[in-house]
């Protein structure tokens, strides 16, 4: 979000914005200041499926955008926002508005990989917020955090297992985001979901599209590439995991790429709906990967949209990037990895 010292939600910031000529472009003239009017945000609906996502979106950002715009280059103060935008976000969520709490929600880092907490059996995890306001108090029997709860000062020595609970509260013991949860047992350590999937290289999973294009309630999204139907597992720990599942969603392909069609990755399927691949060391430049598995796709005509391929890894050392790239041909839809489970066991 974006700081200045307006205060949030007032009228004065959200009507009509006047001329503002401390807003110029990065990297224009200042000659060309006085031509600048003020700011807009865009929200590009064409996967938003409800009212509810749509609100999410656009809120608190608004009064970031409102705020941002109103204030001279001088008035400027992010601790301030944060501080005055708190009501704000309470007087939305009074009138009914849906506002996400992802700048004030506890996020994760556990230092290495998750391979290297489950062979030595330690984990150091880190607690930050993307905004920096509040107090970072935190449990570790899995229970909701409160005001009394121990206060985050430093990276936590933790043994897998535990699941860590942990929110932001003010100067006054008031909650200002939902509780996150992070579980370092082995079968979590051992599970990516599709916010923690990365794209192969050259590749980007840069849009996120609802299962079905009729859908009016809210419900998962899944991050794709359109121009190659590849998902990366990244480091995966090959000395502990021996088998896995993947849950797989089959999307729609409704779009017009024009001009972009050339852009599109075109694999050889040797059956008649392609095949999902599984490759193991496949982001590293100039080795060659192993192929831990070949499953045949079915028949999008008869098949269910989700459905679940089990399969094997090979005995390798040490963590490694696991490719699952898809080979279905361009006439049928799209494929988007849901969850991938590694295993203990084959």
């Amino acid at each position: 979000m974006a700081a200045t010292n307006r205060r949030a939600g007032s009228r004065s910031s959200l009507s009509r914005p006047s001329t503002n000529t401390s807003r110029c472009p990065r990297g224009s003239p200042r000659e060309k200041a006085h031509h600048v009017l003020g700011a807009q945000g865009n929200l590009w609906s064409e996967y938003i499926v409800t009212p509810y996502q749509m609100q999410h979106l656009i809120f608190p950002r608004a009064a970031a955008l409102a705020e941002i715009t109103w204030s001279g280059k001088d008035k400027r103060d992010f601790g301030s926002f944060l501080e005055r935008v708190q009501p704000q976000i309470g007087r939305w969520r009074t009138s009914g508005m849906q506002v996400a709490d992802s700048a004030f929600a506890v996020d994760y880092t556990l230092a290495g990989t998750r391979g290297d907490a489950l062979r030595t059996k330690s984990a150091k995890v880190s607690l930050a917020t993307q905004a920096p306001y509040g107090t970072i108090r935190y449990t570790l029997d899995g229970k909701a955090p409160g005001p009394r709860s121990p206060a985050y000062t430093a990276p936590l020595s933790i043994k897998p297992g535990v699941k860590i609970r942990a929110a932001a509260f003010d100067a006054a013991g008031q909650q200002i985001a939902e509780p996150r949860l992070f579980d370092t047992g082995r079968e979590a350590l051992l599970t990516r979901t599709a916010s923690d999937m990365v794209a192969c290289p050259k590749g980007s999973l840069a849009l996120r599209v609802p299962l079905t294009p009729e859908a009016q309630a809210n419900a998962p999204v899944y991050n794709i590439d359109l121009f190659d139907l590849c998902t990366a597992y990244p480091a995966a720990p090959m000395d502990v995991a021996k088998g896995f599942t993947i849950d797989i969603a089959r999307l729609p392909r409704h779009y017009a790429l024009a001009h972009e069609d050339t852009k599109l990755r075109r694999h050889y399927n040797v059956t008649p709906h392609g095949e999902l691949i599984v490759l193991v060391g496949c982001t590293v430049a100039g080795a060659k990967p192993v192929v831990a598995g070949t499953f045949p796709l079915p028949d999008p005509a008869t098949a269910a949209t989700r459905f679940s391929i089990r399969g094997r890894l090979p005995a390798l050392t040490g963590d490694r990037d696991i490719c699952l790239q898809f080979t279905s041909p361009t006439s049928d839809p799209y494929y988007a990895v849901e969850r991938m489970q590694l295993t203990e066991t084959r």
